[in-house]
């Protein structure tokens, strides 16, 4: 079972069904110019003019996409005014890629938990190995 709750509500779908695969497209296609822009950017690069698109037309395209995969159980205004913003893109993406790769068995809820930090080393003791 996979589960979405939007404020205080929660939505359940027992499996992915194939409309979610078979409409799939649109939104594969508009995360995947989200992603290459993002490349062009962090390279400094010059996006051209054919694969510019607005930030509403990315989240409608993806949040339409979203609301099939939970069979129409909510409706984008449902997801526009009731996740959260931080994981609204990064947990469609990941529902996405489950579907396209057909992997769904990793889904279970949704807005999924950020991972937690951990804590990391700063110095470690390196013993040098002795050559024979």
């Amino acid at each position: 079972m996979i589960t979405c709750t939007l404020k205080d509500r929660k939505y359940a779908i027992d499996f992915v069904s194939g409309r979610a695969l078979r409409e799939l497209e649109p939104a594969a296609k508009m995360y995947a110019k989200v992603v290459q822009l993002s490349e062009l950017a962090v390279k400094g690069e010059v996006v051209p003019e054919d694969a510019k698109f607005t930030i509403s037309e990315a989240m409608d395209t993806m949040i339409r996409w979203f609301c099939i995969l939970f069979q129409n159980q909510f409706a984008p205004d449902d997801v526009l005014d009731n996740y959260p913003v931080d994981r609204l893109m990064h947990d469609i993406a990941l529902a996405l890629m489950a579907v396209q790769t057909q992997a769904t068995d990793v889904l279970s809820e949704f807005p999924t938990k950020a991972a937690q930090a951990t804590e990391t080393i700063t110095e470690t003791e390196v013993t040098p190995t002795p050559n024979p």
